[in-house]
């Protein structure tokens, strides 16, 4: 069968499954040197840039060897082990032996990513083998790189496997089949993704972990948040700021990384162009800076966090937090929007009462703020503070509440700067990427946030039927994010201040909100008091 033959065979089972992918591998042309020789057993072998990728004796019989060692032998304990994974990863495609002897072993039950940087790799592929009983019996996802595209092609391969690999999350582990002749070639490029791989399956351990040590706490705080005010009843949820600003009006995210203190001075010029959304703790810093935000986001259970809010009292700002959230916090704010609770039985409640809308958690409150933006569906976002590093060594703001309370706890064998020192060295410090092209201090907890956004943007992006907004950060020296764009300040003091304009439309958006969420009243409480019937008087 000549090669034109096995291509159009694939194209066919790739164009019916796989839109558009079969034009992209299809319309590559090869920056790296590809040739085919035959091996010893007669089968195809492929040389990249000089470099063997398969045996030159007997591919096929190397590819299963690969596979044996990744899933286990298929009897007795093999087949245990191949129960105990969710997905597999494969790292470089080549001409497909080890891949396609990955899903023969594992019985076509586990979904399989693909992952090659060169696309011109799986084309000579699918020239070659016939793929089509593999393409059509198994789960695949393809996670292809660019060489046109530079770190964009990093970028979409990179959120592509993270995406894929918490779609396919019925279990946590992911097993890794690794071309190791392609992944030297391009080691720098395959690392990115091993680190988004590493990056999902820690993601979970964080999830437990939070939802172990603040299960106890949130379920206190939505009892008693529920005794005091029926928060499920009395606030709105944000499904209800769905598409607020219409593309209309630009927004400005302020998060609490050190690089806030660069633009301190230009926040009342930023606020008179853009509408505001502050994560908790960068409030006070808003207020002292003369910027009273329009929305303010906390999620946090804790008596601590809600220290940050101290001064939410004297704050027009919008409170978006859930209904487990401290209580002192709600009895502070003068509007609050409600998102969906991480609490189980809170969250069914809230369903039957009224769903109150979801808002995506990477861990950090700036990530629940960053979808708050995009759910409002503004112009352009433009982010200040949001650094995942620490530039310069700096760990936060100056005069945050951190610092405040190291000073008020310092001692003189244990000063505020050991509590620096310790934020910097407890979260397994290295160096990455900075969004200005050089390096920057980052640490395994503040990366996990930023595969988030980029998870997030990547997929928006993919997702959304109406355009994506521009999004930029002001945070040059700040861990580099794939998808977010660099801006200055001049590129928001070069838009019209509009601050009059932009405070009526809010206002009457919110007073449409309330007087609609008003009328429902009834309905919600008649719910409410059959719940709190069935569940025994306990709210």
């Amino acid at each position: 069968m000549e090669k034109n033959d096995v291509w159009t065979k694939n194209a066919a089972v790739i164009t019916k499954l796989f839109p558009g992918l079969a034009e992209q591998i299809d319309a590559a042309t090869p920056p790296v040197a590809l040739r085919l020789e035959t091996a010893a057993d007669g089968e195809p072998t492929l040389v990249v840039n000089g470099v063997y990728v398969h045996s030159k004796r007997e591919p096929a019989r190397e590819g299963a060897r690969l596979a044996r060692a990744v899933v286990g032998s298929g009897d007795g304990g093999g087949a245990a082990s191949v129960a105990s994974y969710g997905v597999i990863v494969a790292l470089g495609f080549g001409l497909g032996y080890a891949v396609a002897a990955v899903a023969e072993q594992c019985g076509n039950s586990h979904p399989i990513i693909i992952v090659e940087k060169h696309p011109e790799i799986l084309k000579k592929a699918f020239e070659t083998r016939d793929f089509t009983n593999f393409l059509s019996k198994n789960i695949i996802v393809f996670a292809l790189g660019d060489a046109d595209s530079g770190v964009a092609g990093v970028a979409g391969a990179e959120a592509a496997v993270f995406g894929a690999l918490s779609f396919f999350n019925e279990k946590k582990d992911a097993r890794i089949l690794k071309n190791r002749a392609l992944v030297q070639l391009d080691e720098a490029w395959y690392a990115g993704i091993e680190r988004r791989i590493h990056t999902w399956q820690t993601k979970d351990a964080v999830n437990e972990a939070t939802a172990k040590r603040f299960g106890d706490r949130w379920t206190r705080n939505f009892l008693k948040n529920c005794a005091i005010s029926d928060c499920v009843c009395a606030y709105p949820g944000v499904s209800r700021l769905k598409g607020l600003l219409k593309r209309d009006i630009p927004l400005l995210l302020v998060a609490a990384g050190p690089s806030l203190d660069d633009v301190a001075a230009l926040l009342p010029a930023f606020a008179e162009r853009c509408a505001v959304v502050g994560v908790d703790t960068s409030l006070n810093y808003l207020l002292r800076s003369g910027v009273d935000p329009d929305w303010i986001v906390s999620g946090d259970p804790q008596y601590w966090n809600s220290r940050h809010l101290d001064r939410l009292g004297v704050s027009s700002a919008c409170l978006v937090t859930e209904s487990a959230i401290y209580p002192r916090t709600l009895r502070r704010a003068k509007r609050v929007f409600l998102f969906a609770t991480p609490l189980p039985f809170g969250k069914q409640i809230e369903e039957k009462v009224d769903p109150k809308g979801r808002l995506g958690s990477g861990g950090s409150v700036a990530t629940t703020a960053f979808d708050l933006c995009l759910e409002l569906d503004p112009s352009v976002i433009f982010i200040a503070g949001l650094d995942l590093s620490f530039p310069h060594f700096k760990t936060h703001f100056k005069d945050a509440f951190f610092e405040k309370q190291a000073n008020a706890q310092a001692a003189r064998l244990c000063p505020a700067e050991t509590c620096s020192f310790r934020a910097l060295r407890d979260g397994s410090p290295f160096y990455a990427r900075a969004a200005n092209g050089g390096k920057t201090l980052t640490d395994k907890r503040l990366s996990l946030y930023a595969a988030w956004f980029e998870n997030r943007l990547f997929s928006m992006r993919s997702a959304r039927s109406r355009p994506m907004p521009s999004v930029y950060s002001l945070s040059e020296e700040g861990l580099a994010i794939n998808g977010l764009r660099t801006a200055r300040a001049g590129d928001i003091l070069a838009l019209p201040p509009r601050e009059a304009e932009m405070r009526l439309f809010l206002q009457s958006a919110f007073d449409k909100i309330e007087q609609d969420f008003a009328a429902e009243i009834a309905e919600r409480t008649r719910r409410w008091a059959s719940i709190a019937a069935a569940i025994g008087g306990h709210v």
